[in-house]
């Protein structure tokens, strides 16, 4: 994943740390967010808010065009996976895909079959305020992405309170980096991790915290 820096915004100052694999444009409150997926698995988020935020049809115009047959998105759910193929320029390998959310806070797995990235577009609504402020933690895993789309360390820049021995676990370059929470509340890396914008993670939740982030452009 490359580091890319673009914003063109009346938000600069909340969205001032933009990095890795996506690039933010936002014009007051409204913006798109382009997210690169790279060869192999990534995972994504999409941290704007739509008309309609379920997989299909955020996606559909974007990988039901013929040239993405084979790509595959995986959804956690309640302790496994569920999957949807691009199998064809017309069809998804599931209609529940109509119904599965990929909402702000939610983050998903991506598996592209080609050997050179491609690129995904979401658009919306930067999340505000306290009807997007909570990402309410199952205890055990959980496959999240920081509601606004802002990159910054998770607790003292994204509002994460965590727990001893929570674990964030990040994808870079198809291999998992891992960071606990130590005894003391800190960090095993040293720091907290900076997720970039439109990306996800898993994370380990001991206790199944809030995430509590009420964020505004103002």
């Amino acid at each position: 994943m490359r580091t890319k820096s673009i914003i063109l915004s009346a938000i600069v100052g909340a969205l001032s740390s933009v990095s890795l694999m996506a690039q933010v444009y936002s014009l007051n409150a409204v913006g798109y967010i382009n997210v690169t997926c790279p060869s192999g698995f990534s995972i994504i988020a999409n941290q704007l808010v739509s008309s309609n935020n379920n997989i299909s049809p955020l996606l559909d115009s974007q990988l039901l065009d013929g040239a993405h047959d084979g790509v595959i998105i995986f959804k956690y759910e309640e302790g496994s996976f569920v999957s949807f193929v691009v199998n064809s320029s017309v069809a998804w390998s599931s209609s529940s895909v109509t119904s599965t959310t990929m909402n702000p806070g939610e983050a998903v797995f991506i598996y592209n079959p080609f050997g050179s990235s491609f690129n995904l577009t979401f658009v919306g609504q930067v999340p505000q305020g306290s009807i997007w402020a909570t990402n309410s933690l199952v205890q055990g895993f959980n496959l999240i992405s920081s509601i606004v789309p802002q990159s910054a360390a998770l607790d003292t820049g994204l509002g994460l309170t965590p727990t001893a021995g929570d674990i964030v676990f990040q994808l870079e370059e198809g291999s998992y980096v891992s960071d606990v929470v130590t005894s003391s509340l800190g960090w095993s890396s040293g720091s907290a991790p900076v997720p970039p914008v439109g990306s996800g993670f898993f994370y380990y939740s001991v206790t199944g915290e809030n995430w509590v982030n009420n964020f505004s452009v103002n």
